[in-house]
């Protein structure tokens, strides 16, 4: 293995001339990083930058070169070629903020992994796994944490960050034969295949988004940080009076989860048993008791901490009045993200308010509107619910008139409310069983074992395709004990049990449906004062100038509703935009 070592601005000419013809390149990075556990994208440096081919590999060395000449052949290198990395989010954030370079067209080993396993995860994706998987081979990964702040650098630190590329390459190649032989209900023509020949849309899509994604961490969410210090002193005050008068007036220590399981069953409230046979208070199972003192307080002291908890964890990541977060581009099996450090997806709304667009500045606030219904219509092919959606009838409300026999117009907004829950709940297979839990715990609807029965009956007869679809895919599992499925855009998903195999492949759609419209948005924005700051499973989060503000409304109405009819051939797809200087809306 041939490794040039670069450490003066003059041989850059000489490895740029070397680059010029190819149309992509590998690339890894060694960073001298304080704390790889509270990583400082802004503060920490890149050391090494590893660029290959598969003739060369050129390591350069951005504590020897000048920093101005390194930046000019890395913005003409990596921002007008394709580029291949392994969990390339890592590398494009040191890349943005250590050199102001945005590389455009990627392939990322990790994410191409996550799509080809097919939602199994128990599949590892580090590089050292797929090298073992795919080339038996296998790399070192010992030095990754070594010193590369000291000022000459070892051989063998040298080798290290060398041998990455060669195993990138070799992971690259069987990667691209893997994805290209899967069959896909559509194809891909953008850039991804343009550049590395990759015809599968799922990759395409996932590689397109992950750009964006970087952006949006490295942009942040603003916050008012004197809001954000007033609210914690207020929940932490009012937490610790709560937590006060409850141990004085009970003598219990509130969050004690043994202690309150005690003092409860002592006093009456019956509890349910969990399957290791203890008995779980959980507030879900308190609500019923409400009218008790001891449980109302209970519970304020439980939603006190949770707030506090939040409040405390989204002040650890705050920096000059913004948020900074981390995000799973695959955190699921069904493709959707998740948000950790802190998780900005489950801010509950009564702290939205705290996150504020800065002066001149709005927030617009996305959402498409029962998208999941309308994937689950447009994936079943169920005539009924086709035909209520493209009539513009509120779903919730069509299905409680079918399970209660009512007039469409006379429905109540409980009644409708507990629509919800059975749409919600029975599209993905939950029994009646379940049905009575899954409205108590997610819509605070109580209803009677015989009553569910009923509405699954008439809710299944009326929505027929649905019903088709459960049985065929529960006599498969029967048979072959898992099931591939995928999502409108052909992302594949393998399923073990019958509620996953019938929410994968919608929950997934909404997935690919949402980075869809992010990346068409993204596209389209030209010049605008406008960008992305947060996503929500299906709700998209813009911070947005305002001048620039109805412009901005409209390439993103644009970019959603492309998004949409791209996937939704049969069910029209709606959504809602609002506008507000904070998250929640006006």
């Amino acid at each position: 293995m041939k490794v040039d070592y670069i450490t003066q601005s003059e041989k850059l000419e000489e490895v740029l001339e070397k680059l010029k013809d190819k149309p992509y390149v590998f690339l890894d990075t060694e960073v001298a990083v304080k704390d790889f556990e509270k990583i400082d994208y802004f503060k920490d440096k890149i050391r090494l930058i590893q660029l290959g081919t598969y003739d060369d590999i050129f390591v350069l060395d951005a504590y020897k070169i000048e920093k101005d000449k390194l930046e000019k052949f890395l913005k003409e290198v990596l921002e007008n070629k394709g580029v291949i990395g392994h969990n390339l989010k890592f590398d494009l954030k040191f890349l943005a903020t250590n050199f102001g370079v945005y590389p455009k067209v990627v392939f990322d080993t990790y994410i191409a992994s996550k799509i080809l396993s097919k939602g199994d995860n128990s599949q590892k994706h580090s590089l050292s796994a797929l090298t073992t998987r795919l080339t038996n081979q296998e790399i070192d990964k010992s030095y990754q944490t070594s010193p590369w702040w000291i000022e000459n650098l070892t051989k063998e630190q040298i080798d290290y960050a060398a041998k990455d590329i060669d195993a990138l390459r070799n992971v690259y190649k069987e990667q691209v034969l893997q994805i290209n032989q899967e069959e896909a209900p559509l194809k891909s023509s953008g850039e991804t295949y343009k550049v590395f020949g990759v015809k599968n849309p799922v990759v395409a899509l996932e590689m397109a988004f992950l750009p964006y994604l970087v952006k949006m961490e490295l942009s942040g969410i603003p916050i008012n940080q004197e809001k954000l210090n007033t609210l914690i002193k207020e929940s932490k005050s009012k937490f610790q009076n709560l937590y006060i008068d409850f141990k004085r007036k009970y003598g219990v220590d509130p969050m004690s989860p043994q202690q309150v399981v005690n003092f409860l069953t002592k006093r009456g409230i019956k509890l349910p048993k969990t399957e290791k046979g203890s008995f779980s208070s959980q507030d879900i199972y308190l609500k019923d008791y409400e009218d008790r003192e001891e449980v109302r307080l209970l519970l304020q002291i439980r939603y006190e901490k949770k707030n506090l908890d939040k409040l405390e964890e989204l002040e650890n990541y705050v920096k000059d009045g913004r948020v900074y977060g981390e995000f799973k581009q695959i955190g699921a099996s069904t493709g959707r993200m998740s948000s950790y450090k802190p998780n900005l997806q489950n801010i509950p709304r009564s702290l939205k308010h705290i996150f504020q667009a800065p002066a001149g500045y709005k927030f617009i606030i996305a959402d498409y509107s029962q998208i999941e219904l309308r994937i689950a219509a447009e994936y079943t092919k169920d005539e009924n619910m086709i035909k209520a959606f493209k009539e513009g009838k509120d779903l919730h409300k069509l299905t409680a008139s079918i399970i209660t026999g009512k007039n469409y117009d006379d429905i109540t907004k409980e009644e409708r409310n507990l629509a919800k829950a059975i749409n919600f709940g029975l599209i993905y297979g939950i029994s009646p069983k379940s049905l009575v839990e899954y409205a108590k715990n997610n819509y605070g609807v109580s209803i009677t074992l015989q009553e569910a029965k009923i509405f699954h009956e008439n809710f299944f007869r009326y929505y027929s395709a649905f019903k088709e679809w459960h049985e065929k895919t529960k006599e498969y599992l029967e048979k072959r004990k898992f099931i591939e499925q995928q999502t409108l855009l052909g992302r594949k998903l393998i399923a073990y049990k019958f509620t996953d195999a019938v929410n994968y492949p919608i929950q997934g759609s909404g997935s690919d449906l949402l980075k869809m419209a992010v990346v068409l948005f993204n596209r389209s924005l030209d010049d605008l004062d406008a960008k992305v700051v947060n996503l929500i499973h299906d709700e998209i989060l813009v911070e947005v100038a305002e001048k620039d503000l109805e412009k901005t409304k409209e390439v993103l109405s644009q970019a959603m509703e492309r998004a949409g009819r791209y996937l939704l051939k049969e069910v029209p797809v709606a959504f809602e935009i609002n506008v507000s200087q904070t998250w929640n809306k006006d």
